[in-house]
């Protein structure tokens, strides 16, 4: 967890302060603290704070000596540090030196949820020094017992103006937090964002880049982003060296700040949001989900549809925004991407099964026409991204298998992928665990008319729906013939051969004939 605005307040120093305006922002997460005395807003606003640049989440310490009758000047001030990112400020010397907090200040503060705090008013006694050693031991501590940086930094990344979303504040959040200059650049060494630490070595990094950094000097990376070329990242750490584990997490949020607040960042935000539900990240897609305003928590379905062409993907990509268009006739929310070749779709609870069930089969129909090798798999009642990630990894591993036992399908429920995979569980345990599953079927075995009776029966169970006009259609035979042999096949067996439970051997014993192409 972060340091908040509100946690301040909890310190030895500052219990006694109180909270005049921008109640809003005391969730806002606070990285550092800074003292400001030269405030003439002219000077703020051109110098310490361009705008389109983050210098924040600080909270800043003041007494406004420059400008203790200027309460313009200090409405100017506040509302440049809120547009640079600060969290908040901190009124030192109130009744002592600054007569008082004009109701103006307090009024800017709430609009613009920017936390004005007001030390004791009256107090002489009161240090600037032990609140910044009260709030640098507080976010020293908190970053000591914090494993990882990827929620924090998307966290405090979120919160900020929209103008201020952007790689080069990722890489400036990044630079404060771990201490460490970071450099993005272009497959051709032109720099796109840098981050300087301290700040007043940027033009020596500069300088240090056009001429070429050794190994010695800084660790490099490259980046591939979701879209465009890819990138080389530098970091640059004097004295103790980045650990593995922060360093990775540093490549992994300016990854993410590159492919989410760069260019084409709608699409390729999707894209990260996936990449979390399946990789079983439950934080970072509740970050992602919240920053793009996507209600993750309905995602209660994922229809995964992929084909085995060369170009199938290529496909799917292209016809992307139509498809989607199947899954938005029946459900509220739906998220759609291309990921390792397949489309996939994440939707809420469709309005009804047969909604559903129609809207599948008019993507199929439409998708088919152009690659008939296109299959679509439907998971439903997934609770969270275990379950996601389970079906996922499910239907990578068995949809092969599945499409031999259920040769005449387009369409699968995971259910459906899950048993074949089952199946070949079972077989994998050796010819000793298969012989005793395919006992049930002895009967069946021999002569000419036994074949005709296991392939009716295989047919009737996997392809017909237990439908004996649809198995017949299938055979290409008349109905009365297989009405015929199921009822030998019934004499056989001693039940009907959809009787449950007897049927569940039956329909795992014919699934495992077809995989291993027994006949």
């Amino acid at each position: 967890m972060s340091v908040t605005v509100e946690d301040l307040l909890e310190l030895p120093s500052l219990r006694r302060a109180k909270v005049l305006g921008g109640q809003g922002g005391l969730t806002k997460i606070v990285s550092s603290i800074s003292v400001l005395e030269s405030v003439d807003p002219d000077f703020l606003i051109d110098e310490l704070f361009p705008q389109e640049e983050y210098f924040g989440s600080e909270i800043v310490i003041t007494g406004f000596m420059n400008i203790l009758e200027d309460i313009e000047g200090q409405c100017a001030n506040i509302r440049r540090m809120a547009e640079g990112g600060e969290a908040g400020l901190i009124l030192f010397y109130v009744g002592v030196y600054l007569p008082k907090v004009d109701r103006r200040l307090i009024e800017l503060a709430d609009e613009l949820d920017f936390v004005l705090i007001c030390m004791p008013e009256g107090e002489k006694v009161l240090r600037y020094s032990e609140v910044i050693s009260d709030v640098t031991d507080c976010i020293y501590r908190d970053r000591m017992e914090q494993e990882s940086i990827v929620m924090e930094i998307l966290d405090r990344v979120a919160v900020l103006p929209a103008h201020l979303q952007s790689v080069n504040t990722v890489l400036q959040m990044l630079s404060d937090r771990t201490a460490t200059s970071l450099v993005l650049c272009d497959s051709s060494m032109r720099i796109l964002n840098l981050a300087a630490w301290p700040r007043s070595i940027e033009n020596t990094i500069k300088q240090g880049i056009e001429n070429g950094l050794s190994d010695k000097e800084a660790s490099r990376f490259t980046l591939y982003p979701e879209r465009g070329q890819a990138m080389e990242l530098f970091l640059l750490k004097e004295g103790r060296p980045l650990g593995k584990t922060l360093t990775e997490q540093i490549i992994d949020v300016v990854r993410l700040g590159v492919n989410i607040w760069g260019q084409q960042h709608s699409e390729v935000a999707v894209h990260e949001l996936v990449h979390a539900i399946l990789q079983d990240e439950p934080m970072k897609m509740r970050r992602l989900a919240d920053i793009f305003h996507i209600h993750v928590e309905d995602i209660q379905e994922m229809w995964i549809v992929c084909g085995s062409k060369k170009n199938s993907s290529v496909y799917l990509q292209r016809e992307l925004p139509s498809l989607r268009i199947f899954a938005d006739n029946c459900a509220d929310t739906v998220v759609a991407d291309i990921y390792e070749g397949k489309l996939l779709l994440f939707l809420s609870n469709p309005y009804s099964l047969k909604e559903a069930q129609q809207q599948i089969m008019g993507l199929l129909e439409q998708v088919r026409k152009i690659d008939e090798t296109i299959t679509l798999t439907r998971c439903s009642g997934l609770s969270d991204t275990k379950d996601v990630r389970r079906a996922y990894l499910d239907h990578q591993a068995y949809l092969g298998d599945t499409c031999k036992v259920f040769p005449w399908r387009d369409y699968f429920c995971i259910g459906e992928i899950q048993f074949v995979g089952n199946c070949r569980q079972l077989v994998s345990q050796g010819e000793d665990e298969v012989e005793r599953c395919m006992d049930c079927l002895k009967g069946l075995w021999g002569d000419e008319e036994e074949t005709s009776l296991s392939e009716t029966l295989s047919v009737y169970l996997l392809d017909g729906d237990a439908s004996a006009a649809k198995t017949a259609s299938l055979l290409y035979v008349h109905k009365n013939t297989v009405k015929y042999r199921l009822q030998r096949i019934t004499d056989i067996l001693g039940h009907r051969p959809n009787k449950m439970p007897e049927g569940m051997e039956i329909y795992q014993a014919v699934a495992i004939c077809r995989l291993l192409a027994i006949k």
